[in-house]
C-alpha cells in the first residue's frame, strides 16, 4: 500500500514522507520486513525518485535515506542497491547525501567501488557534493583510490603529494620551527585530521577514532618522522593500526583492525562502528593487509604555510 501511494502521488511531499516512513519502519523491525520490501517491484527506485523530487523536504530525505540504510544492512539489500550499477549511490552523492549508509553498501561489497565510480563518471556531481562525499570517504578510511581521485577532481581539490625525499623532509622540518601552532590547529581541522585522530578531550560519539591518538606524538616522534607520517602514511604504520581486509565467499568486504584471538575465526574492529565483529573462518575467501587507513594525499590541498604550521602544531603535542 505504501509503495503504491509513493508511485501514485509522486509530486506530493506529505504522501512521500508518510510512505517512506512506513517502509522505513517496516525495514527496521525485522529481516522479514526487509525481505518483503526488497521483494516488492521498484521499492528502491521509488525511494530514490522521492529523494530526487523532494530534495528540499527534510522529512522526505530523512525517511528515504533511513529506508536505504536499513535495507543496506542485509546482504540482499546491498546486492539490490548494487544491482542498479551504482545509479542510486551516484544520485545520492550528487544530491549531497553521501552518508555512511549510502557509501557503505558500495565500499563493503566486491565490485561496489568500481560500480559507483562508473555511475559518478556519467553523472558528474558538482563541486560541493563531491567535496562532501570525499570528506565522508576519507573519514571511513576507504582505500578506493579511483573513487577518491574522481571526487577530488570533481571538487577541484588537489590530492597528490610530492615524491618522498630526505631533503624535502629536512627542509620542511627546519621551516616548521618558525611556524604558527594556532594556525596549525586550524589546518588540522581543515584537512580532516580531527575526524580520525583524537587530541585532548575530543570525542567521536562512542565510536573509536580510526587512527592513533596524537596527544603525545611530539614526545614519541621526531619532527622529521611526523612529516613522513603526515605526507606518506604508508611508509610507517603503527603497530595495531594496519588494516586487514577480509572478503567473504558471498562477496562482502570487511575492513578493520584485527583483534587477537586463539580462534580460527577472525575478529575485527571495524573503522566506522563500535564493537567487534566475528567472521567465521569457513566463510572467508581471502584476506590481505592493506596498510594505513589514512589516505595518501589527505593534506595535498594545504598550502605550504598551512603544512608548515600543521607540522609545528603536531610536534608540540606532548612537548609542552
Amino acid at each position: 500500500v505504501a509503495l503504491a501511494a509513493l508511485r501514485a502521488h509522486a509530486g506530493e511531499a506529505q504522501v512521500q514522507e508518510r510512505g517512506l516512513a512506513l517502509l522505513r519502519n517496516l525495514a527496521s523491525r525485522s529481516d522479514e520486513g526487509k525481505a518483503a520490501i526488497l521483494a516488492s517491484d521498484g521499492a528502491i527506485g521509488a525511494a530514490l525518485a522521492a529523494l530526487r523530487a523532494h530534495a528540499g523536504e527534510a522529512k522526505v530525505q530523512e525517511h528515504g535515506l533511513g529506508l536505504l540504510r536499513n535495507l543496506s544492512s542485509s546482504d540482499e539489500g546491498k546486492a539490490s542497491i548494487l544491482a542498479s550499477d551504482g545509479a542510486i549511490g551516484a544520485a545520492l552523492v550528487a544530491l549531497g547525501r553521501a552518508t555512511t549508509g549510502v557509501l557503505s553498501p558500495f565500499l563493503n561489497r566486491e565490485g561496489g567501488g568500481p560500480a559507483l565510480i562508473a555511475a559518478l563518471a556519467k553523472r558528474k556531481p558538482g563541486a560541493a557534493p563531491a567535496a562532501l562525499a570525499l570528506a565522508k570517504l576519507q573519514s571511513l578510511g576507504s582505500n578506493e583510490t579511483g573513487l577518491m581521485n574522481l571526487l577530488s577532481q570533481a571538487a577541484g581539490i588537489e590530492n597528490t603529494v610530492p615524491a618522498y625525499s630526505a631533503e624535502f623532509v629536512a627542509a620542511l622540518a627546519k621551516e616548521s620551527a618558525k611556524g604558527d601552532a594556532a594556525n596549525g590547529r586550524r589546518a588540522f581541522q581543515a584537512a580532516g585530521c580531527a575526524v580520525c585522530h583524537k587530541i585532548g578531550l575530543a570525542t567521536n560519539n562512542g565510536i573509536p577514532f580510526i587512527g592513533p591518538e596524537l596527544d603525545t606524538i611530539g614526545n614519541t616522534l621526531s619532527t622529521e618522522r611526523i612529516i613522513e607520517e603526515v605526507l606518506w602514511p604508508g611508509r610507517h604504520v603503527k603497530e595495531g593500526f594496519s588494516l586487514l581486509q577480509i572478503t567473504t565467499r558471498s562477496g562482502t568486504i570487511h575492513q578493520g583492525y584485527e583483534q587477537r584471538s586463539r580462534s580460527k575465526d577472525i575478529f575485527l574492529r571495524p573503522l566506522s562502528q563500535p564493537g567487534t565483529i566475528q567472521i567465521p573462518n569457513d566463510q572467508i575467501r581471502s584476506q590481505a593487509q592493506i596498510g594505513s587507513a589514512m589516505p595518501a594525499g589527505l593534506t595535498a590541498g594545504l598550502k605550504r604555510g598551512q603544512l608548515r604550521d600543521l607540522i609545528l602544531f603536531l610536534a608540540e603535542q606532548g612537548r609542552n
